[in-house]
């Protein structure tokens, strides 16, 4: 293409150019004026909640666990072969009903030798008795002949000795009948430990044995059957130490079940036990409290949701929870007010009681106020602050 070609078709151009730009310029003074008469509507003010009167309960959280208040491991005090077994899971039984018959052949031997060799014992003092009856009719005789002269001194003193001798071996065996009377006691005993009978009224909730099965009572005591009374259930709660410094005895605690049943349970704390459990890194200390049961519904080793009531008060002034700002050395929080042109000031409350999603407030703010809803922490407040006063310099 020649230059003069070049040109030609520039001239023919020009015109499309200026008329975009002029197309341009109209629209950017058309919309600049309508801004001018229709400007953007204000951004929509913070989220806020406002400073009301209303009852507020405070209340820990915990996981517990059902155990039955009573229960008791009920051993063998004899070893034997179990015999038979009679009762089962989940029976109902009464003090001195009979659980578990061990074999009592070889106590019932014991018991028979026992009374044999005391019988034979009482035997030879019953013949000691007569041997003595018949040296006192003889020293007797002798004191009369030694009164007349009859007889001389060292028969009289013969006869004595005699006497008194037998007279001690006498004492010796009547105290070997007494140990034999107390090991025959103690055979019966034992025979009567193979008849295993119910310490106490419950309910059938472990059967460790078998029938057949041979029981060592030698260094420990081994379980047959464990009863428990479970017309009363204790609530093994596990509060973490961060929460345990509010919890006294005496305070209702409630729980509901895992279960979706909709009841819920209440009783009063018992105890509060000092030593604390661990798990890991983490401290839980046990509170104990105690609900009815004798409907039957509530069963052994449960899991439940506990809610301890640690405080309550009536008509007090509450914020939202998640209004509170940081908290001060002095135990005041900082909280963001907004007045009647949603103008934010930062305010320092003094608060109380809280339910987790409200808490109460004591001084620092009244009724009818409104906070401003997850206010920004100091530091984010002095960085905004710094911004602004940087725009407004330049």
């Amino acid at each position: 293409m020649t230059t003069t070609t070049k040109q030609r078709v520039r001239r023919a151009l020009k015109p499309w150019w200026a008329k975009l730009i002029l197309v341009a310029a109209l629209a950017g003074a058309g919309w600049t004026g309508y801004r001018q008469f229709n400007p953007p509507p204000p951004p929509p003010p913070p989220p806020s909640g406002e400073a009301t009167v209303a009852d507020i309960t405070q209340v820990v959280q915990a996981a517990g666990v059902l155990q039955p208040r009573l229960k008791v491991d009920v051993g063998a005090q004899v070893s034997g072969q179990v015999k038979k077994i009679h009762v089962q899971l989940g029976q109902q039984v009464k003090q001195g009903d009979l659980l578990v018959s061990l074999d009592p052949e070889l106590a019932r031997s014991d018991v028979a030798q026992a009374e044999a060799t005391l019988a034979q014992q009482r035997a030879l003092i019953d013949s000691r008795n007569v041997d003595l009856a018949t040296l006192r009719k003889e020293l007797a005789r002798q004191r009369r002949l030694m009164a007349g002269d009859a007889t001389t001194g060292v028969d009289l003193e013969r006869a004595e000795a005699e006497v008194a001798k037998l007279e001690a071996e006498l004492r010796g065996a009547a105290a070997t009948a007494q140990r034999l009377e107390a090991e025959l006691a103690k055979g019966k005993l034992r025979l009567s430990y193979t008849s295993i009978t119910a310490p106490m009224d419950g309910t059938v909730v472990n059967l460790p044995v078998q029938e057949g099965q041979t029981v060592i009572a030698v260094q420990i005591t081994p379980v047959m059957v464990t009863l428990a009374n479970m017309d009363e259930i204790t609530v093994r709660a596990r509060v973490p130490e961060a929460d345990i410094a509010s919890i006294q005895v005496g305070q209702v605690a409630r729980f509901i079940t895992l279960s979706g049943e909709a009841q819920r349970y209440e009783g009063k704390v018992r105890v509060i036990q000092p030593v604390p459990e661990r798990a890991g890194n983490a401290v839980f200390y046990n509170v104990l409290f105690e609900v009815d049961n004798k409907a039957r519904k509530l069963l052994s080793d449960m899991t439940v949701q506990v809610s301890i009531e640690t405080g309550k008060a009536s008509k007090a002034l509450t914020i939202p929870m998640v209004a509170l700002g940081e908290r001060g050395e002095d135990g005041r929080f900082d909280i963001t007010v907004l007045d009647a042109k949603n103008e934010q000031k930062r305010r320092q409350i003094k608060t109380g009681l809280q339910d987790g999603a409200r808490v109460q407030v004591l001084d620092g703010l009244k009724a009818g106020e409104k906070v401003l809803l997850a206010p920004p922490s100091a530091a984010d407040a002095a960085s905004a602050a710094a911004s602004s006063a940087s725009a407004a310099s330049k």
